[in-house]
């Protein structure tokens, strides 16, 4: 650019390069649900196993799932545990959590300890699936 004072250059070049790496960001920023996201309803399909074509709404902040009387959803199932599972509610959305059992709760295949549910995630525990509904208030 001749005839163009080298502060001028370097401020457009500046302000390319800050545009250019916030629209990487962008690009590249996986999808987060902020802290204060309001989560509406949710529930468990049943697909599979003793309650399959059942529907269960998660309305308390912690859900249970095991083999005996006590949890919020009794899967009657040998290879399911006493104390199964647990989904927390909390700001960020529903966490599921293994509460130590022997087999294992499975998300979309893999064995998980403790994951962030998404919309649409199967959960396998003993010979029962379900998938995992949930919509965004807003």
């Amino acid at each position: 650019m001749a005839g163009t004072p080298n502060w001028v250059v370097v401020v457009i070049g500046l302000c390319l390069g800050i545009g250019l790496f916030v629209l990487a960001l962008r690009v590249r920023a996986p999808a987060r649900r902020s802290e204060g996201t309001a989560w509406g309803a949710a529930e468990l399909e049943f697909i599979l196993g003793p309650l399959e074509g059942q529907v269960m709404a998660l309305t308390a902040e912690v859900t249970t799932l095991g083999s005996v009387a006590g949890n919020t959803i009794v899967l009657a199932d040998a290879a399911v545990s006493r104390k199964h599972a647990g989904i927390r509610r909390d700001s960020s959305g529903w966490e599921l959590a293994d509460l130590g059992s022997t087999n294992g709760v499975f998300i979309n295949g893999q064995r998980m300890a403790k994951r962030l549910l998404a919309a649409g995630d199967i959960i396998r525990i003993g010979a029962s699936e379900m998938v995992f509904r949930m919509e965004k208030v807003g």
